[in-house]
């Protein structure tokens, strides 16, 4: 078994916590670089790893006695050169690398690239070494040399171990964490031969389904050196499915839900109950029957329903931070995919159950959910606003579900087509309509400006430092207390500069010179300002609609703004919103869209029965996404009238006990 020696020189790099923790070690070394001589494979990795350290932080040697640090380096580096010469004549590549320690198995091949010894190996035995050590596949493709010089080698190498390679070659190529990392494959090693190891890794035992659900949504746009083959997609997915039908059969995991029931019995307009992880939402039929007009359908699709929350965005789409930090850093994640988060699965099919839930409602009681969204556009737009052009013809009742989903598609691009012409052009003309494409639901501007508030540049910065979870300013070390964010520990707790160590008060600083803690003169506390309760609002919403602001809370927005820890957005939907449209509907944007309307466009597969259950689910999903691209266009439409809008309010109980109930178990109400 190899050693390990923790008190050899490893550079981490200077914005590494562990970056000067070799100081004294390299000190100890560099006083006798003219003198020393190298004796073994990791004494030489030692002095390329000093050499980086002097070059990469040379303020760690500052004020030092030993004086020329950098001169005394390259001496070092010249002697481990030598070695490596030497070593390389007397052994194979395979003995050298076996002397190495465990410490510095990266480090060997970063020596090897730095001395240019790879034309000092003979091929059989740096192909015997790839053989006996597939795991160095993965450091010696980040440099182009050896790939030139071995390229036959590491070809063969490559496809005799499909594990390693299939693993190296996906995380490398289509994973978001990793993909910086340089992938150098042989140019012998063609697009069959790579469906060759996925295939043979797809059908062995070892194949782990995180690699397996990244070949299905390969973001193929974004990777041009490899390309899986159809059959590998299908039969990526098929392992995939199958894995995880095994994975949760026998009730491993955590089962969580949404449910969605329309109670006669319920007076109040909302109810909620919990059973474990799943929450069942209820409705009351007695309000529902009561007001069947087409302006109430739609007003209890924004206040019953909660299409949209109470800053005016939509409810089903991701956020970027709502998940915590550790979570968001599990599995593989494809690059280009759409982040499909626990709270977003449940937001989004809570509102396709709504949707189905309501339209079956007022169906039973002789209404339609799809007239009510057809008056907005063929009768509501007009007679508010004074707008005409707007108009939308949704499938018939007795349509089937296939031609439901065939005939949605192109009336959700016709309304939003409508509104952006409006927005170019303040009338809607049909001769224009030909000429209006739709890429991208990104490229609706707002009809007034700006529209959003949304993260600057350094956003992140000060809201990681205020709201992550994984920030060490939530934690006070000597008092074993701990809080979801700092911006908690200072609302909950009484917590002054002196309860966090030394090496966390540039942090105390930073954010009290940027004006989002302040700290109090009578008694130290810190506490947040109203800067901070801004970042806070688009932290956890991603957005933050301007228009519902006072005077105040503007000049908050625009000094932000002016820092450029915030940025205007003046697009009809928040970037969070846009993105999740395209998910849904299109299938350009992301690796693992949803592409709800070139599923029934394209002809995407073969219809068994158009009747079917999951093409009922799709369009349902399809009538949801046109109600909230509805609900948004009249906002627009009256942000930039001042019509519109809730004339009276009906004298009926809104929460059930229920909510209360739920509220205060979860400890959100006295």
């Amino acid at each position: 078994m190899r050693d390990f020696d923790e008190k050899r020189v490893v550079y981490y790099g200077r914005n590494d916590y562990a970056a000067g923790v070799h100081r004294d070690r390299c000190l100890s070394v560099l006083a006798s670089a003219e003198i020393v001589d190298l004796t073994s494979i990791n004494e030489a990795i030692e002095a390329h790893q000093i050499k980086l350290t002097v070059e990469g932080i040379p303020e760690l040697f500052l004020g030092q006695s030993i004086e020329d640090h950098p001169r005394r380096a390259t001496i070092l580096f010249s002697k481990a050169c030598r070695l490596v010469s030497s070593e390389l004549e007397n052994k194979s590549i395979g003995e050298v690398y076996d002397q190495v320690e465990l410490q510095y198995g990266k480090e060997f091949w970063e020596l090897m690239e730095a001395c240019g010894a790879w034309q000092k190996m003979k091929s059989s035995d740096f192909e015997k070494l790839l053989m006996d050590h597939p795991e160095c596949l993965g450091m010696v493709l980040q440099y182009k040399k050896p790939v030139e010089c071995f390229a036959g080698e590491i070809r063969r190498a490559l496809i005799n171990n499909p594990r390693y390679s299939a693993e190296l070659i996906v995380g490398r190529l289509a994973a978001e964490e990793t993909s910086e990392k340089a992938l150098n494959l042989p140019q012998n090693l063609g697009n069959s031969e790579i469906d060759g190891i996925m295939l043979s890794y797809i059908n062995s035992e070892t194949a782990n389904p995180n690699y397996v659900s990244a070949l299905r949504n390969w973001p193929s746009g974004k990777v041009a050196r490899y390309n899986p083959s159809p059959e590998v997609r299908v039969k990526a997915k098929r392992q995939y499915d199958k894995s995880m039908d095994d994975l949760f059969r026998n009730g491993i995991g955590l089962r969580y839900g949404t449910g969605v029931v329309i109670d006669l019995r319920q007076n109040a307009c909302k109810g909620v109950t919990r059973e474990g992880f799943s929450l069942t939402h209820s409705f009351s039929g007695r309000w529902l029957k009561e007001y069947m007009d087409p302006a109430t359908v739609m007003n209890n699709l924004i206040y019953v329903f909660d299409f949209v929350d109470s800053h005016g965005l939509m409810q089903a789409p991701a956020r970027k931070h709502e998940e915590h930090g550790i979570m968001a850093t599990l599995g593989m994640h494809v690059k280009g995919e759409y982040r499909e988060t626990t709270g977003f699965q449940m937001r989004s099919g809570l509102t396709y159950l709504e949707t189905m839930a309501y339209a079956n409602c007022l169906e039973t009681n002789g209404g339609r959910l799809e007239s009510a969204i057809e008056w907005v556009y063929n009768q509501y737009f007009a007679e508010e606003f004074d707008i005409t052009g707007f108009s939308l013809a949704l499938p018939s009742e007795k349509a089937t579900w296939l031609d439901k989903c065939k005939a949605i598609g192109p009336e959700i691009e016709r309304a939003v087509k409508a509104y952006s012409l409006y927005s170019k052009y303040g009338v809607i003309d049909d001769e224009y309509f030909p000429h209006e494409s739709m890429r991208s639901f990104s490229s609706l501007t707002a009809l007034d400006g700006k529209k959003y508030a949304i993260a600057g540049s350094s956003f992140e910065r000060f809201g990681s430092l205020l709201f992550s979870d994984q920030c060490m300013l939530s934690y006070l070390h000597a008092e074993k207390i701990s809080e979801s964010s700092f911006y908690e520990m200072m609302v909950n707790r009484h917590v002054t500069r002196g309860d966090y160590p030394e090496y966390l008060q540039p942090n105390l600083n930073e954010l009290i010179k940027n004006e989002f803690v302040i700290e109090h003169d009578e008694n130290g506390r810190l506490e947040p300002t109203d800067y901070a309760v801004c970042l806070k609002i688009i932290w956890e919403h991603d957005a933050l609609p301007l228009f519902r602001l006072g005077k105040r809370d503007l000049e908050i927005v625009e000094s932000l703004a002016s820092r450029h820890t915030i940025s205007y957005c003046d697009k009809l939907f928040a970037p969070f919103e846009s993105d999740y449209l395209d998910y849904m509907f299109n299938d350009a944007s992301f690796s693992n869209s949803a592409g709800l309307r070139n599923r029934y466009d394209h002809a995407n597969s073969s219809i068994d029965d158009p009747q079917a259950d999951d093409i009922r689910a799709d369009y349902f999903k399809l009538l949801s996404l046109l109600i909230a691209i509805t609900l948004k266009i009249n906002e627009e439409l009256m942000r930039k009238s001042g019509l519109g809008g809730l004339d009276s309010f009906v004298d009926w109980p809104y929460y059930d006990e229920s909510v209360f109930r739920l509220a205060r178990e979860f400890g959100l109400a006295k």
